[in-house]
């Protein structure tokens, strides 16, 4: 599992779960939806609803055929914070911007992903490859974290792989309250965090239909993983999590 950053001497919860929320936007919006996002939406949980430890949004680096352009990868505490009271509450009270700009999701693919492996660090890497995946057998788990997973994490550059299955019951749960019809649910998620594009480019070049068969499994929605670069990054501080204060440590890249 993923280890705790330390702030202060405190320790940060263990994120155990991945939300992810990728989808295209109008291109005439594009501008204002990326203020909204890094400036209010991410706020709006980071911080302040607990359980949510970190929020980064990425931007593909390369048109892909059915890969959306922008990626929200939240770092969760555990599935059941998509459930709780306040996060529940925060989605009845939307903000103006909210209700114009979530409407307006296209191509939605989202994931609510229990982590099932992990090798390395996650949080440090400014790249990221990700590809949405599904068992084909009782063995896809072990032989990714078996095998795929530390195959891949010996690239130079690559800070964490990680191996991630849908969770069912909170993502039904979830789903029912969604403002968009047609949003696409993951089974499971491989996500690579990299330092560089070119360690990016080579993990993604490991993770082929091929290479997962031989796992026991299959890419999901589209047959090659979809490249990142990080644009925006929010973290919870410790402080947020022992005394329930609203703070988060920003960090915008060019």
């Amino acid at each position: 599992m993923a280890s705790c950053g330390t702030i202060a001497g405190t320790m940060i919860p263990h994120a155990s779960t991945i939300l992810i929320v990728w989808a295209d936007i109008p291109v005439e919006v594009e501008s204002d939806f990326n203020d909204w996002y890094s400036n209010e939406h991410l706020p709006d949980r980071i911080g302040r609803l607990p359980g949510f430890v970190r929020g980064r949004r990425f931007a593909l680096t390369l048109e892909r055929e059915a890969a959306p352009k922008y990626l929200t990868l939240y770092d969760l505490t555990s599935a059941e914070v998509m459930l709780s009271p306040a996060h529940v509450e925060l989605r009845k009270h939307r903000k103006p911007r909210d209700l114009k700009f979530v409407p307006l999701f296209r191509n939605t693919i989202k994931g609510i992903c229990d982590v099932v492996g992990r090798v390395g660090e996650v949080g440090a890497g400014e790249w990221l490859v990700l590809l949405p995946v599904s068992a084909q057998s009782h063995s896809f788990t072990q032989q990714m974290t078996e095998v795929l997973l530390p195959r891949v994490s010996v690239i130079a550059g690559v800070n964490s792989v990680t191996l991630a299955m849908c969770n069912a019951t909170v993502t039904a749960s979830s789903s029912a309250r969604d403002d968009r019809s047609g949003d696409r649910y993951v089974d499971g998620l491989i996500v690579v965090e990299t330092a560089n594009e070119v360690a990016a480019r080579e993990a993604a070049a490991l993770l082929t239909a091929e290479q997962l068969a031989r796992m026991g499994g299959a890419p999901q929605f589209m047959q090659k993983p979809a490249v990142f670069k990080m644009i925006h990054r929010l973290q919870a501080t410790a402080d947020a999590f022992t005394n329930d204060r609203n703070l988060g440590e920003s960090v915008v890249l060019d």
